[in-house]
């Protein structure tokens, strides 16, 4: 009696109908590691075959290491983090797949982003940003792509505004708390990252 009560309770506050679409996008029919949607929208791999290109190795392995999962290949994939400063958008890449694209705020013009060809030199799970006029404390999953005396440059979350697609920073590249932490778990020390 007390489950159905409490599925009769889920259903009436629309619990019940998120929790089984979260299943389902999070489902991994051929269980390779890798969700289907993952498998269908970015590596292009077959969600019912677990080694889609036929080499011993399970996909979602392959793409854990870095390698195609389409290609029977010793070549390693490299990741890229692509920033886009005309339209404030960034894509991050594995190889020519496209994982993810998110809406960024760059610097202001007085306070410009760097532009050129840039590697992740550390990440830090917490960092304070403290200036002028700004004292953000405990800023969340932050990635140091150049130091620059008095500031370095980071790609990192940003909680204090929801502007983004326009710039608004001091010249790190703001990103959405929701956006920011699969890109920060997903970029290692040594990710390239590229800003145009």
């Amino acid at each position: 009696m007390k489950n159905k009560l409490t599925i009769f309770l889920l259903v009436i506050f629309g619990v019940l109908p998120s929790l089984a679409k979260a299943q389902v996008s999070a489902a991994d029919s051929d269980g390779d590691g890798l969700t289907d949607a993952q498998e269908t929208n970015i590596y292009h791999t077959n969600p019912q075959n677990p080694d889609t290109d036929n080499d011993g190795f399970l996909d979602g392995d392959e793409i854990k290491y870095n390698y195609d999962p389409n290609k029977n290949s010793e070549d390693k994939l490299q990741k890229k983090i692509f920033i886009a400063l005309a339209d404030q958008s960034l894509s991050y890449r594995l190889g020519d797949y496209i994982v993810g694209s998110i809406k960024i705020s760059s610097g202001l013009p007085a306070t410009p982003t760097p532009t050129g060809s840039f590697e992740i030199e550390s990440k830090k799970p917490l960092v304070d940003y403290i200036g002028a006029d700004y004292n953000f404390k405990n800023t969340r999953w932050n990635m140091l792509f150049k130091k620059h005396s008095p500031l370095n440059y980071y790609i990192h979350g940003a909680f204090w505004h929801n502007n983004f697609g326009q710039p608004m920073s001091h010249g790190c590249i703001n990103v959405s708390y929701k956006d920011i932490e699969p890109l920060y778990n997903w970029a290692d020390v040594g990710t390239q990252v590229i800003i145009q």
